[in-house]
């Protein structure tokens, strides 16, 4: 799994690169509550581009994303399974998807 934040000037950028699982998600949770209160102002976009997989845990840490920002959070790149999941879920309607 790879993993990058990417802050731009009204923007933080998350991309997901392989398995969004259990073990990776804890890690990648530190990292988005350290930053935290500078999501509140910004825009969000999540790009899942190259996402093949995601558990209860990267949903969990989608929902933590998306509650911790106050503003407009984006998933971009979509694949169909991720879809298919997003879904069932009710997620696909939480988030703006493009």
């Amino acid at each position: 799994m790879a993993f990058q934040i990417e802050k731009k000037e009204n923007e933080f950028v998350f991309t997901f690169t392989g398995r969004l699982d259990t073990t990776t998600a804890q890690s990648i949770t530190q990292q988005v509550q350290e930053i935290t209160p500078e999501l509140k102002d910004m825009n969000t976009t999540i790009d899942v581009t190259q996402l093949e997989y995601i558990s209860s845990s990267g949903i969990r840490l989608l929902l933590l994303i998306r509650k911790a920002s106050c503003k407009q959070v984006t998933l971009q790149g979509v694949r169909p399974e991720i879809m298919q999941i997003l879904k069932v879920t009710k997620l696909d309607t939480m988030f703006t998807i493009v």
